[in-house]
């Protein structure tokens, strides 16, 4: 029985699981025409490094029957790729055995690789050519359910090459061309936009510097202005004080007012010529008078001042000549009051007119 059970053994090899052969050609250099009819041109070079970039551990690209949109089902998985000759080759793993004996059966003779361009937003390896999925053409779909799961649903923009033998036409390899430009980029669909902002942001500018200078004029102007009404009050301020010392120089020579109460009354009358009128009845009626112009009628109608002073010691019987008119107002009121002492005249006022009307004797 021994021998009969290590016969069976012997003669009962264990049934493997189909597989696909390693090194399939999916892709290769030359000139190519996708399926939305753009033609594209890719060397040797194009397609290492479509073989370099190829990373299934960011994004990994299924094996599928035609082409779907949302790269469903999986029957297996790129696992590497690689090049010879200028032909992008690929190695797959975890394959659907019902499918793989399919192909193998010659079922499926045509391959279609689908690749994101270098500018999609989906592509991993920005700038670069990356497989997205290979489709295998040519029989129905074999019914196997438990398929592996893949949601990607990134058709649009993706470029799709299919051909029986890899999809190479035989005319050479030239530098590539451009890509075409993705769904929405590189179109002048946004041009009108970018002039209609480019025009409004200019105008937003254009009336902000107008405002702009607008307020420096203003500016100018009130400044300019401000200038001319300090300049007009010290101007005017000039002008009254002037007014109020010639007034004080009347009433002095009149002897109203003594020469050091000049300074006085002219400080007085600065003052008053600041306050509000004053408003009082009189009678039956209300008047409104300025407190300057009340001061200085009183002043026009005061009385001449009336000063005695002691005689200084040996000045008695001195002959005095003055100029009353190049006078100092101290010497002047020291010749007024050495003539009321020379002559006993007790009135300030008829000194001063005496003083006033030329020499005298003191």
């Amino acid at each position: 029985m021994r021998g009969h059970h290590d016969a069976m053994d012997q003669a009962t090899p264990s049934a493997q699981p189909a597989a696909l052969p390693a090194g399939i050609e999916i892709f290769k250099a030359g000139r190519h025409i996708d399926d939305a009819g753009v033609e594209h041109v890719f060397t040797d070079a194009d397609v290492a490094g479509m073989a370099a970039a190829y990373n299934p551990a960011q994004r990994e690209a299924p094996l599928c029957i035609g082409h779907p949109k949302d790269n469903k089902p999986a029957w297996g998985w790129v696992q590497a790729l690689q090049t010879r000759a200028g032909s992008l080759l690929m190695d797959t793993r975890d394959v659907i055995p019902a499918f793989a004996e399919l192909v193998n059966a010659k079922q499926y003779k045509k391959r279609s690789a689908s690749f994101y361009p270098p500018k999609h937003p989906n592509n991993p390896t920005p700038g670069k050519w990356y497989l997205r999925h290979v489709a295998f053409l040519g029989a129905q779909q074999p019914a196997v359910s438990g398929l592996a799961d893949f949601s990607a649903a990134d058709e649009v923009g993706t470029v799709n090459f299919s051909d029986g033998d890899g999809g190479a036409t035989s005319t050479p390899p030239h530098p590539p061309m451009e890509e075409p430009p993705m769904p929405g980029q590189g179109t002048t669909a946004a041009a009108p936009a970018a002039a209609t902002t480019d025009t409004a942001l200019a105008e937003a500018q254009a009336k902000l510097q107008a405002a702009e200078e607008r307020a420096a004029a203003a500016e100018r102007e009130a400044k300019a202005s401000k200038e001319q009404l300090t300049q007009f009050s010290e101007a005017e301020e000039q002008r009254r004080t002037a007014e109020f010392t010639s007034f004080a120089e009347g009433l002095a020579q009149k002897a109203v007012l003594t020469p050091p109460e000049k300074a006085l009354a002219v400080a007085a009358m600065q003052a008053l010529d600041a306050c509000a009128p004053v408003e009082f009845s009189e009678g039956n009626t209300t008047r409104k008078e300025s407190v300057l112009d009340w001061f200085k009628r009183r002043l026009q109608v005061a009385a001449p001042v009336v000063q005695f002073g002691e005689h200084a010691p040996g000045s008695a019987g001195a002959t005095v000549a003055i100029d009353a008119k190049t006078a100092t107002d101290e010497a002047f009121d020291r010749a007024v009051r050495a003539h009321m002492r020379a002559h006993a005249i007790t009135s300030y006022a008829e000194a001063a007119q005496a003083v006033a009307a030329g020499s005298f004797t003191a």
